[in-house]
C-alpha cells in the first residue's frame, strides 16, 4: 500500500510541470549543483564524438522547452513532443532523458550525462530550477542567455567579415606575387651593377629562402601556429596571457566587461532561482576562464562564507569590478535586490561589449587599408628602385 502511495506522488509531480524533485534534490543537502561544476561526469568517447549539438540547435531546444512548460505541458510530456519533432543528436539525447525521467530522475541527472554538450551552467541551473520549483524560469533565463551569445557571434563574424575578406585576398596575392612572379625577376636584380637597396636584399633573400629551403619555411609557419594554439593553454603562462589580455587597449576593456557581463548575469540568474551566494560564488568560478577573476571567486568564496559582504571583497580589485559596479552590488546586497542589480549590471556590459565590438570593426578596417597599402608601396619600392638606379646611372 505504502509503495502504491509513493508511486502514485511520484505520478502527480511528473504531470506537474517543472516541479519533479525527488528526495536528493533537497535544499537542505548539500547541493549537487556546486559538485558537477567542479568535476565534470565522464563521456564515453564514442558518445562525445557522435552526440553534439551547434549553438543554435541548444538554443532551440531549451527555448521550446521552456515555452511547452510555460504552456503547463508536464516534464515527461515536454520531452515526448520534442522527440517526435527531432532527429540526429538531439533525439538521442531526448531519448536518454525520457528514460532518466521515467525512473524518477531528475532532468538534471539526464543532462549531466552529455556534459560535452550542456555546461556545468545549464545543468546547474536545471537543478536549481527542479529543486525550487522554477524550471521553466530559469530555462527561459538560459533560452534568453543562449540567444544573446548566438547574436553576440553574429555580431562578431559580421563586423569580421569584411576585414577577413581583405586580408585573405591580400594574402592570397601575396603568396602568387612571391611565387610565380618574384623569382623571374630575381636573376635581373642580381645581374645590375648597383648598390641594392636594403628592403630589395630583404625581398630577394624571401625568395630565395621560399625557393631553396621550402620545407623550413613552411614547417616553421606550421610550428608558429602550434605555439599560437598552444600556448594559452600552458598553466604557467596563463597568468602573464591575462594580465597582458587585460592592458591591451581596447581589447583589455572588452574581455573585462565580456568577463563581468558573465559573471554578473549567471550570478543573477542563480541568486533570482533561489540558490544560495556561496553556490552561485562555486557555479559561476566554473565559468570564468580568466586566472585573475578566478582567483577573485577564490577569495570572495572564501570570505563571504566567514560574513563578509559581497562588494566588500571585490573593492580589494577595483581593476576588476568597476566602482559602478561595486555600488549597485553594495546597494543590492544591502536592500535585498541583488539579482535584481546583478541583472541590470549583466545587461549594461553586454551593451557595452556589443558597443566595443562595433568600434573594433570599425578601427580595423582602415588599419587594414594602410597595412596593405604600405607593403604594397614597399614591395613597389623594392623593385623599382634598382631599375631607377640603373637608368639613372645610364
Amino acid at each position: 500500500m505504502e509503495k502504491a502511495e509513493k508511486a502514485s506522488q511520484n505520478s502527480k509531480a511528473t504531470k506537474n510541470p517543472g516541479t519533479l524533485k525527488p528526495k536528493s534534490a533537497s535544499r537542505s543537502a548539500k547541493p549537487a549543483g556546486v559538485k558537477s561544476a567542479e568535476t565534470k561526469a565522464k563521456v564515453p568517447l564514442m558518445v562525445r564524438l557522435n552526440v553534439r549539438l551547434s549553438h543554435t540547435e541548444k538554443m532551440l531546444f531549451t527555448k521550446y522547452f521552456a515555452v511547452l512548460l510555460k504552456s503547463g505541458v508536464a516534464i515527461d510530456e515536454a520531452i515526448d513532443i520534442l522527440l517526435q519533432q527531432s532527429k540526429g543528436p538531439l533525439k538521442k539525447i531526448l531519448e536518454t532523458l525520457k528514460s532518466v525521467v521515467e525512473q524518477g530522475r531528475t532532468l538534471a541527472e539526464g543532462l549531466s550525462r552529455y556534459s560535452h554538450v550542456f555546461s556545468p551552467v545549464f545543468v546547474n541551473l536545471v537543478r536549481a530550477g527542479e529543486a525550487s520549483g522554477t524550471l521553466q524560469n530559469n530555462l527561459d533565463h538560459l533560452a534568453s542567455q543562449l540567444e544573446k551569445e548566438h547574436n553576440l557571434r553574429k555580431k562578431v563574424r559580421g563586423a569580421m567579415m569584411y576585414p577577413m575578406i581583405v586580408l585573405l585576398g591580400a594574402l592570397i596575392v601575396g603568396a602568387l606575387v612571391f611565387v610565380f612572379v618574384l623569382p623571374k625577376i630575381t636573376s635581373l636584380f642580381e645581374s645590375l651593377d648597383v648598390e641594392l637597396p636594403f628592403t630589395t636584399r630583404a625581398l630577394l633573400w624571401s625568395v630565395d629562402t621560399i625557393a631553396t629551403k621550402p620545407l623550413w619555411v613552411f614547417g616553421g609557419l606550421a610550428l608558429l601556429i602550434v605555439l599560437v594554439l598552444v600556448i594559452p593553454r600552458v598553466p604557467f603562462l596563463k597568468p602573464a596571457l591575462h594580465w597582458m589580455l587585460l592592458r591591451i587597449p581596447v581589447f583589455g576593456r572588452t574581455s573585462k566587461n565580456t568577463n563581468l557581463a558573465r559573471m554578473t548575469r549567471l550570478m543573477g540568474t542563480l541568486l533570482d532561482s533561489g540558490v544560495t551566494i556561496n553556490e552561485a560564488l562555486t557555479i559561476t568560478k566554473s565559468t570564468v576562464h580568466n586566472h585573475f577573476y578566478r582567483r577573485l571567486f577564490d577569495r570572495a568564496l572564501d570570505e563571504v562564507s566567514q560574513g563578509q559582504m559581497l562588494a566588500e571583497v571585490l573593492g580589494h580589485e577595483e581593476k576588476l569590478v568597476p566602482p559602478m559596479a561595486l555600488r549597485l552590488i553594495r546597494v543590492g546586497e544591502e536592500t535585498g535586490t541583488l539579482p535584481d542589480m546583478m541583472t541590470y549590471l549583466a545587461t549594461f556590459y553586454e551593451e557595452e561589449v556589443d558597443s566595443t565590438i562595433q568600434d573594433i570593426a570599425t578601427l580595423i578596417e582602415p588599419f587594414l587599408i594602410l597595412t596593405i597599402g604600405l607593403l604594397v608601396g614597399i614591395l613597389a619600392f623594392s623593385i623599382i628602385s634598382p631599375i631607377y638606379q640603373v637608368v639613372g646611372s645610364v
